[in-house]
């Protein structure tokens, strides 16, 4: 059996900016450097807005004047977060990031929809290792991009220093 040849020219690295999700991070670096790939990193902040407001008396126009102030200032401080990890070093050599995106949504389908708009041949997330019964309730997000992907989907489990010290699983 012969098989395909794998290639890869375009690797999406998806992040919330929580340490499982940066651990991620050397996998896409180092694919993308292996396969000489570009590397988008990409951010989604959960979009509110539609959800119900419950201003307790306060007038609602106030309320949403002040929520909005505050989604802006979270949003500047996770651009910033998500520039500082496209800064690293990968094997003592700067990480080359082709692009860095942080989008406002629903984080599946804009993971999804980055992923085809840039032609990504792979989306590369982490996560918490956690139970199988966890990981169903609250890995939402990277069960929903796996079940609707149509590219590979790389999910790395985030290991904490003892585990990656040599002990026995």
């Amino acid at each position: 059996m012969e098989l395909p040849t794998i290639g890869m020219k375009h690797i999406l690295y998806a992040t919330d900016n929580s340490e499982d999700a940066r651990s991620a991070f050397a996998y896409a670096a180092g694919i993308a450097k292996q396969f000489g790939a570009k590397l988008t990193l990409l951010h989604v902040v959960q979009d509110l807005k539609d959800m119900v407001a419950f201003d307790f008396g306060i007038e609602r126009s106030v309320a949403a004047q002040k929520w909005f102030s505050v989604n802006k200032d979270y949003f500047e401080e996770i651009k910033k977060q998500v520039q500082e990890i496209a800064q690293s070093t990968y094997g003592g050599e700067a990480v080359h990031v082709d692009d860095v995106v942080v989008e406002k949504g629903n984080p599946v389908k804009t993971i999804l929809e980055i992923a085809k708009e840039k032609e990504c041949d792979m989306i590369v997330m982490g996560v918490k290792g956690r139970s199988v019964l966890e990981d169903t309730v609250l890995g939402g997000t990277v069960n929903g991009v796996i079940r609707r992907s149509k590219i590979p989907v790389l999910v790395i489990r985030h290991k904490t220093l003892e585990q990656a010290g040599g002990e026995n699983e």
